[in-house]
């Protein structure tokens, strides 16, 4: 069943432009711009005051703010390739000829590969 109403956090939001933007550092929080305007309503004598919502979206906070969220955790970036990793892709796809010089480059890359060791995501 699909729902008809989507309730979020102001840090959600926060996640969601950040995710959305493509921002991978930084600490940002929610930024709403309001409109208020002065007047009297149109059936009533007495003045009032219009607020509305001019724009919603994220700005950058120090990282001391309690509801600061950082992008780096929120949206990491993205892993570079190792190079040894191009290296076998192409001898996968046929860059070498000779099937001993394939198979020579193939098991120096790998060992070349197993012997960097892999990042570890910090939660």
């Amino acid at each position: 069943m699909v729902n008809n109403e989507y309730t979020l956090s102001h840090q959600e939001v926060v996640k969601a432009v950040i995710i959305h933007q493509n921002i991978h550092e930084g600490f940002w929080t929610l930024n709403i711009n309001f409109n208020v305007a002065a007047s009297h309503g149109a059936l009533m004598p007495d003045p009032c005051l219009a607020v509305t919502i001019k724009g919603i979206g994220i700005m950058r906070a120090s990282p001391t703010d309690p509801l600061a969220i950082n992008a780096a955790l929120v949206n990491p970036p993205a892993p570079e390739p190792v190079e040894a990793a191009v290296h076998v892709t192409a001898a996968v796809n046929g860059a070498h000829q000779g099937s001993m010089q394939f198979c020579r480059d193939v098991y120096r890359n790998i060992a070349v590969q197993s012997a960097i060791k892999a990042p570890t995501k910090s939660s």
